[in-house]
């Protein structure tokens, strides 16, 4: 019985490599011998045995010898025998003539290269055949045919067996070459990575190296758990649920100052953080922590440095509507039990003094199916209520659509708007609001020629619900705390004011207030006599005099018409307080990095971008970058705003000022002479990476100098079990450096266990996912910044660089410095140098 292989074309009538002889020498001789299986158990597999039968004895042999068992004749025949094998191997008979067959185990060594090259070549043969079949495989496409046909091929190369054990002096001569090769200059015994401390405490990074670098993801830049985000399908969550979820569409905010819609490539929970509330002019806030960067007009900085007074970026528009319809009757009906009905009696009462609106009220309410009577009349208070009475066996449908959706028995205070009217289609949205400002809202020409459209509710929740619906029109509302005066005391309630041209224009062509158009058409009116100031939040002063300094022939092609035809409202932040800690999550989006969250726009590796620059710019060895969560636009972005020296919100958005564009160009050329290399392909599994890694290689013709993989949580692998799956990688990972002679830097991230502690200072045990990641790493570096968690600290701009494990040296901290607009490290100076 010989292995099956189904080989076809023009071998069809030929055997496929195999040594039988020397098969069968192998195993007689272990028969013979019992020690001669340590020889060659290393690097002989039971699967490159051509014949079935030997595969089964050798199977025998190893697993005798791994329970520490003799594998003489008599101990595979009765291991063999207590699994039904022996008949299948050929009984008694077959083994008797293996050993007497065999001198000597003494070439045993030999005879297994002979194996394992038959083996090998039986492995090729067969890939070329399925290689053969891919090609037929004509509904599948080219790339992926050609991706899998050669990591068959790659997969051959990656079954060879090892070298296995060597005498040690063939190793003491290497070693006393590369200690004398020191010994003549101040060589490091591995590769520099440029900071000076690091270098000193690692001695370079050693060839074959695993190097882990853990730090938490986001730096700190997360927001509060209840923070809501607009989806693409109009509907509202918080970041929690989106968390939850795994996956969103939400809007962001792209370089040429246009909202899109973008999916988050990760997604983080950060723990319990100290948060801030920010507080804008317009009436929006959103909690962050301190660390979370705003979009400034210089940029995006973080909320550390930002003041009273800043000019941060908002939505000037979301427009983003959903699918669904429902009944006309149940849009108007709720937005008047929202603003003039009671809902805590025994039946609904609505409250208007205008007789159009109650017209329109009894319609809706005959169309849903209700009846309705006058509970009192009076020319000031009329109250229309509605007849909810229904058989025992069946609750009034009025009501129950009311509980369903939640109102039942809730106060003015406590009123929301439901969760579906998020996803109407823009229509019944506008039909909404335009029901709703007809209950308390109002449109007048002030007396100072001021015009005002408003809303006046004593629900917090709602009035800021109704200030995001009107921003999907393009209508900017201020939110502002009012008292109403009462005969108790002074009751807080909730304002929303337009005033700004454009929007009252677009409130009156879309939405407009149902019975007070009259009101309307003298805001109207008043618009078109009067010269009024346009929205000066759109192009802030300090654009204005770039845009005014500019030639009108040539403002067409800047930058800046961009953000003047943009998305954005620059709103000015008008507090700054401390809630103290609360639970925080962020997002990792691709590309712009930036989501829109509570209507205001906020931000979302640079350490080992940092190592990847000094190695191939001071020592100019070839270095390799997997790139799983950016892409290589952003990494060469980011390379060349730390060269240059220019902040990268400039180079997204394209404001160069004249005196930028040299140092760009000389980084540009700097850049481009530096042997860099990278590959952002997402869930890139370790067989890839060693594709590349080797092409690469062959294409230089040198030796890689470095590796950088980012990060290892993103890389794929098999099976159910991630904390297995991962064990697997870095098991891959670690072999893939021993292969190439190269360090691997991979980055990792660290689990949430940190944030519970009063040191939040990083540990071997905050690993994130697996302890096999310190077990196969030979080096862990973990990043710490004290102003990540403490504001105040004195170590403000400093990055603690911990190696936490070293298998080849000491342990200990090393101080950088790190600049955070350029995303940037340095060396640490210190007095008298190094």
């Amino acid at each position: 019985m010989s292995e099956e292989l189904n080989f076809q074309g023009n071998s069809i009538d030929r055997l496929p490599p195999q040594n039988i002889e020397a098969e069968e020498a192998i195993l007689g001789g272990i028969l013979l011998d019992p020690e001669a299986i340590n020889r060659v158990r290393d690097r002989l597999v039971p699967e490159a045995f051509y014949i079935s039968a030997h595969k089964d004895i050798y199977q025998a042999t190893l697993s005798l010898h791994n329970q520490g068992k003799p594998t003489d004749l008599l101990a595979v025949i009765n291991w063999l025998n207590d699994r039904d094998l022996l008949t299948r191997v050929g009984g008694r008979n077959k083994l008797a003539t293996l050993v007497d067959r065999t001198v000597s185990a003494v070439n045993i060594d030999a005879l297994a290269e002979l194996v394992v090259d038959k083996f090998l070549r039986r492995q090729l043969i067969k890939a070329g055949n399925d290689i053969v079949q891919l090609g037929y495989q004509t509904e599948t496409e080219l790339p992926i045919v050609l991706d899998q046909a050669e990591q068959k091929v790659f997969n051959v190369t990656q079954d060879r067996p090892q070298v296995g054990l060597v005498h040690i002096e063939n190793t003491l001569i290497n070693a006393f070459q590369d200690i004398e090769t020191r010994n003549q200059g101040i060589a490091l015994p591995g590769i520099p990575c440029g900071f000076y401390d690091l270098d000193a405490l690692t001695s370079g990074f050693q060839r074959s190296d695993l190097i882990i670098v853990a730090g938490r993801p986001s730096m700190g830049k997360c927001i509060v758990h209840d923070t809501e985000i607009v989806l693409a399908d109009g509907s509202i969550s918080t970041i929690e649920e989106i968390y939850q979820q795994h996956q969103a569409e939400l809007l962001t905010l792209t370089d040429d100052w246009k909202l899109q819609i973008t999916q988050p490539s990760a997604f983080i929970d950060d723990g319990i953080k100290p948060i801030f509330r920010v507080t804008t002019q317009l009436g929006r806030s959103v909690e962050t922590t301190i660390t979370h960067p705003y979009l400034t007009i210089d940029g995006w900085h973080p909320l550390s440095e930002l003041t009273v007074g800043t000019r941060i970026a908002v939505p000037r528009q979301i427009n983003i509507f959903g699918t669904k319809k429902v009944r006309e009757c149940e849009v108007k009906l709720l937005a008047y039990f929202i603003g003039d009905a009671s809902l805590t009696d025994t039946t609904p009462e609505f409250t208007h003094t205008n007789s159009i609106i109650q017209q329109d009220f009894i319609h809706a309410a005959k169309c849903f199916g209700s009846q309705l009577k006058v509970a009192r009349e009076n020319c000031f208070n009329p109250a229309l209520t509605l007849d909810t009475t229904r058989s025992q066996e069946q609750k009034n449908p009025l009501i129950q659509w009311l509980e369903d959706l939640g109102f039942w028995g809730k106060k003015a205070n406590t009123q929301t708007i439901p969760a579906f009217v998020f996803q109407l289609e823009r229509s019944q949205v506008a039909l909404f609001l335009n029901r709703l400002f007809a209950t308390d809202g109002c449109a007048t020409v002030q007396e100072s020629s001021q015009l005002q459209l408003g809303y006046s509710t004593v629900s917090e929740k709602l009035a800021r619900q109704i200030q995001h619906l009107l921003l999907r029109f393009g209508v900017i509302a201020t939110l502002k705390q009012r008292f109403i005066e009462s005969e108790d005391s002074n009751r807080l309630a909730w304002q929303l004011d337009i005033t700004d041209a454009n929007s009252i224009k677009t409130f009156i062509s879309e939405i407009g207030i149902f019975g007070k158009e009259t009101a309307l058409l003298q805001v109207e009116a008043a618009l078109i006599t009067k010269r009024y100031k346009t929205n000066r939040h759109l192009v802030p002063v300090e654009i204005g005099k770039q845009i005014a300094a500019a030639k009108a022939t040539a403002l067409e092609e800047m930058p800046l018409q961009n953000l003047v035809t943009g998305d954005i409202y620059w709103d000015q932040i008008i507090s700054i307080e401390p809630l103290g800690y609360k639970q925080v999550y962020d997002l990792t989006i691709p590309v712009s990095h930036n989501f829109v969250a509570n209507d205001i726009c906020v931000h979302n590796t640079a350490f080992c971008l940092n190592l990847a620059h000094n190695v191939a710019a001071s020592y100019k060895l070839p270095v390799a970058v997997f790139s799983l969560e950016m892409s290589k636009e952003q990494l060469v972005q980011r390379l060349l705003a730390s060269e240059a020296g220019i902040e990268s919100g400039y180079l997204r958005s394209g404001r160069i000022s004249q005196t930028q564009w040299e140092p760009l160009s000389r980084a540009i050329s700097t850049l481009t002479e530096m042997p860099i290399y990278i590959d952002d392909t997402p869930n890139i599994t370790v067989t890839e990476m060693r594709s590349q890694a080797r092409r690469l290689q062959a294409e230089i013709g040198s030796e890689l100098g470095l590796i950088i993989l980012d990060y290892l949580q993103l890389m794929e692998g098999a099976g159910d079990n991630r904390v297995q799956e991962l064990s697997r990688i870095t098991r891959s990972i670690k072999g893939l450096a021993r292969e190439l002679s190269v360090p691997i830097i991979a980055l990792s991230q660290l689990s949430r266990g940190v944030e519970s502690r009063t040191n939040k200072r990083p540990m071997l045990s905050d690993l994130r996912e697996s302890g096999s990641i310190e077990q196969d790493a030979d080096l862990v570096i973990m990043l710490y910044r004290d102003e990540y968690y403490n504001s105040d600290t004195p170590d403000r701009g400093i990055a603690e660089v911990i190696i936490a494990k070293h298998r080849n040296g000491p342990t200990g901290t090393v101080k950088l410095l790190f600049d955070p607009q350029f995303t940037k490290f340095k060396n640490l100076a210190r007095p008298g140098g190094y």
